[in-house]
């Protein structure tokens, strides 16, 4: 069985390469999200090891905004989740091979993309504090503010919204995994 993530930058950075190299770096150090690897110079590719892994990488592609991002779970490796990313695949947006459970993906995918796009920097503050295992109260002392003050931010951020999403997309791709065992 295989997770696997293709993603190619649209962003307008002018060191592309570079750009690209970095971000496949950084995204080889989340948990579970298995080694990133460069395919072509806007193309970078990884078979992350678990269903968490697979949906934190998705979830900081699609934070950063200028990623078009091919998802898949088959028996097939990296090809396919290559395949199911048009040509002309738009900056933010998720496509989903994952047979019966596409749609479904498909759909928690588009509402985070949507809860992510419309936090404010400090949203994105708190909520990365918190998703990296601080507490509130932590958090919001690292940030110099009231826990009171955390707890609007992370809830003007959608961060409930987030965590929800977020399990039922994990939880989809187990029921994928396991529809083609």
């Amino acid at each position: 069985m295989h997770f696997a993530i293709f993603a190619r930058y649209r962003g307008r950075e002018r060191r592309r390469a570079e750009f690209v190299r970095r971000s496949a770096e950084a995204l080889s150090t989340l948990e579970g999200a298995g080694e990133f690897s460069v395919v072509r110079v806007e193309d970078i590719a990884a078979e992350p090891d678990t269903p968490e892994g697979f949906v934190n990488a998705t979830l900081a592609l699609l934070a950063a905004g200028d990623w078009a991002i091919g998802l898949s779970c088959s028996h097939d490796s990296l090809n396919q989740a290559e395949l199911v990313l048009p040509q002309r695949a738009k900056a933010g947006h998720v496509y989903v091979a994952a047979g019966e459970f596409s749609k479904e993906l498909q759909a928690s995918f588009t509402l985070l993309q949507f809860v992510l796009s419309k936090r404010t920097k400090e949203g994105r503050e708190a909520t990365s504090l918190v998703r990296s295992g601080l507490s509130q109260i932590e958090a919001a002392d690292a940030l110099g503010i009231s826990k009171q003050a955390m707890s609007q931010r992370l809830q003007a951020a959608g961060w409930q919204a987030e965590q929800a999403g977020y399990q039922q997309a994990v939880s989809l791709w187990c029921r994928a995994a396991q529809s083609l065992r």
